[in-house]
């Protein structure tokens, strides 16, 4: 009788968690700062609709720590850490864009995103169908710049001689060189965030939209075993575009 009471309790745990999505909706000019930019997420029991406040510098809504406690609850890694980092861009001023080197190249619908910040640097790439899959599509590279006082400086290694005169720091990475290592989930989590996004990007916006879903997470393969098939059908698809027109959102 105990043992089926635990099991009942668990298949409870288990099916709370599951049924709980993570909507996101991001839109950002990389081209032009037009004031539109934003950020807004819903969880089953919060709704967040973000933007960067010029008058105080900051975001309006604090996402920098309210969406931390979604990626990283109990320091424990729930979804990509470069994830994190890129929506952040919406409610940043744009000249943390053009400091971080940001740039998004196309090929069809497939996109590469890069970045670097705070001496850490992200590489986001999309499917070609433009699908963003949280456990696939991206990857990083820590502690590239040495931290003195807060200020971080390239490591001569990283840093890329073609056309740094052109640039106002002198100082641009050389993403040839960068060790990148899959950005993936924190193996120990009690949950993560699972799923795919919908990417676009055109006349210099990049836009983000979809919904993840809140699972256990995935036994990672040991090392000596051969690499798994790329292709996952546990993905959730289809992105939720209702988030985009939240007529609530500033």
């Amino acid at each position: 009788m105990k043992n089926l009471a635990c099991l009942f309790l668990l298949l409870c745990a288990a099916s709370a968690y599951s049924a709980e999505k993570l909507s996101i909706a991001f839109r950002y000019n990389t081209a032009a700062d037009d004031g539109k930019n934003f950020l807004r997420w819903q969880t089953n029991g919060t709704k967040t609709a973000d933007r960067f406040d010029a008058v105080t510098g900051a975001s309006v809504a604090q996402s920098t720590k309210s969406l931390r406690a979604l990626q990283e609850p109990g320091k424990k890694k729930a979804f990509p850490k470069g994830l994190y980092a890129l929506l952040l861009f919406a409610v940043s001023p744009a000249a943390q864009a053009q400091a971080d080197d940001l740039a998004v190249t196309k090929d069809g619908a497939r996109l590469t995103i890069s970045f670097m910040h705070r001496g850490n640097a992200y590489r986001i790439t999309t499917d070609e169908k433009g699908r963003l899959h949280t456990r696939t599509g991206f990857a990083l590279a820590e502690h590239l710049a040495d931290n003195t006082a807060g200020t971080f400086t390239l490591k001569p290694e990283f840093v890329s001689n073609a056309g740094a005169a052109a640039e106002t720091d002198g100082t641009r990475i050389a993403w040839e060189t960068v060790p990148f290592v899959p950005d993936d989930y924190d193996e120990s989590a009690e949950t993560i965030w699972d799923g795919t996004l919908k990417t676009a990007f055109a006349d210099g916006v990049l836009t983000i939209t979809g919904t993840l879903k809140r699972i256990a997470p995935p036994k990672k393969p040991q090392p000596a075993e051969a690499p798994a098939d790329e292709t996952d059908e546990t993905f959730t698809s289809g992105a939720e575009d209702a988030i985009m027109d939240d007529k609530t959102a500033p």
